[in-house]
């Protein structure tokens, strides 16, 4: 079979260090399913981990955590099924998707919805379940409260507004370089554009009469930290996902008197098994509606030989569209 192969670090993303190799189709042992990859999302951390940033990367390695495919071999109750899936193991410490063929745990297998194309249910799965895991399982959005998500037109923002938007939470969308939010809601979306309104802890109060979010989505960190939990209401909670600096400044008296929480979310701790349970959960909304798969545009799809263009398109462009490999292509 085609693969990407990584065997060291590469110094940089216009130098990066890899391989289309023609390899043995691998073998499933007993708990395994063979996929037949149609696309894989390239996803950042997919090309931090050639740079060497990503702390579970081990080499040699077949890089790529999102997939959608069919399963080939495994269980007999799953041959032929169309699955989608990720996982914080593939593509690090396991071999990943950026090939036509890859193994994932049996119990990992989750059937992608139907009324997805593979190339979107490809792409969803770093995003989406870091996502859901902050919005869902760590602040448990509701009907009735504000949300604010800084960086609303990331790919991590705009599934916490589609998130929350369905769960009928009310949203502040957060944006420093568009004037609009670009993505699907299920509900009306306030935007603050910093631009224009730079002080971000008063633009999320005067929407909510002094009050604050309940729930603030902090894609960018450090950044925005301070300003973020001065802008929370009481109760309120605010997730962190990633950040350009190690520490930040907080007032403890701030916190505690307003018994704020901090949820820190790093999916990489969660394998294809236990991202596969969350797929699962998310999947009836995707079926229903509710939610929408980002859309890709012709142009963002590559096939293996391309990989390194696709990789530097994430890394270097800093794109906002979604970039995918197809391994037929």
């Amino acid at each position: 079979m085609k693969a990407i192969r990584v065997t060291e670090k590469s110094e940089s993303a216009q130098a990066l260090k890899i391989e289309l190799a023609e390899i043995e189709r691998p073998t499933i042992e007993d708990g395994q399913a063979l996929i037949q990859v149609h696309a894989s999302g390239v996803n950042p951390s997919d090309v931090k981990a050639l740079l060497g940033k990503m702390p579970n990367l081990t080499w040699p390695r077949i890089p790529g955590r999102d997939y959608a495919g069919i399963v080939v071999e495994g269980p007999a109750s799953m041959i032929g099924k169309e699955v989608w899936g990720t996982g914080g193991d593939l593509g690090m410490k396991r071999d990943g998707n950026h090939a036509e063929f890859s193994i994932v745990d049996a119990a990992g297998i989750s059937e992608k919805p139907a009324n997805l194309s593979m190339r979107e249910a490809g792409s969803l799965g770093v995003s989406w379940t870091c996502a859901w895991l902050g919005m869902v399982d760590g602040a448990n959005v509701s009907e009735g409260q504000v949300v604010a998500v800084l960086g609303a037109n990331g790919k991590v923002g705009e599934a916490s507004i589609q998130i929350a938007t369905a769960a009928g939470a009310r949203v502040i969308a957060v944006e420093r370089a568009r004037d609009a939010y670009m993505g699907h809601a299920s509900g009306p979306v306030d935007l603050v554009d910093l631009r224009t309104e730079p002080d971000l802890s008063e633009a999320i109060k005067s929407r909510t009469d002094g009050k604050g979010a309940d729930i603030i989505m902090n894609t960018a960190g450090d950044p925005y930290f301070e300003a973020a939990s001065n802008a929370l209401a009481k109760m309120g909670c605010q997730i962190i996902i990633s950040t350009f600096a190690e520490e930040a400044k907080i007032n403890l008296r701030t916190f505690y008197r307003g018994n704020h929480r901090m949820v820190g979310v790093s999916n990489m701790d969660h394998d294809n098994v236990v991202s596969a349970k969350l797929m699962d959960r998310m999947r009836k909304g995707f079926e229903d509606g509710a939610y929408r798969p980002y859309p890709i545009k012709d142009d963002r799809v590559f096939g293996l030989a391309d990989a390194g263009e696709a990789y530097v398109t994430v890394l270097e462009d800093r794109t906002r569209d979604r970039i995918v490999i197809e391994p037929g292509r």
